[in-house]
């Protein structure tokens, strides 16, 4: 799986708990797996980036890839976009 483009979106979060959660949708040619997530200790700047790295976390944790049946990837730059999108 070759991931072309990442989307997060319905970010909710509380300033004085530091939890970020929301949805993250990992797109690839084969298709797109969306994934609800949430991280602590965040700051405003991060917790998209955050966000996101959980998302590959779950990604690299599901059977499919964790046994090395199948295997990820992410499209070149697609990481830098996604931080100077935010």
């Amino acid at each position: 799986m070759n991931i072309t483009r990442i989307e997060v979106s319905q970010m909710i979060g509380g300033r004085e708990t530091g939890r970020v959660s929301g949805f993250v949708s990992l797109h690839s040619y084969e298709g797109h797996v969306q994934m609800h997530c949430a991280v602590y200790g965040t700051t405003p700047s991060t917790c998209r980036d955050a966000l996101i790295a959980e998302a590959l976390r779950q990604l690299g944790r599901m059977p499919e890839f964790r046994s090395g049946a199948r295997s990820f990837s992410c499209a070149p730059g697609i990481l830098a976009a996604q931080t100077a999108h935010a």
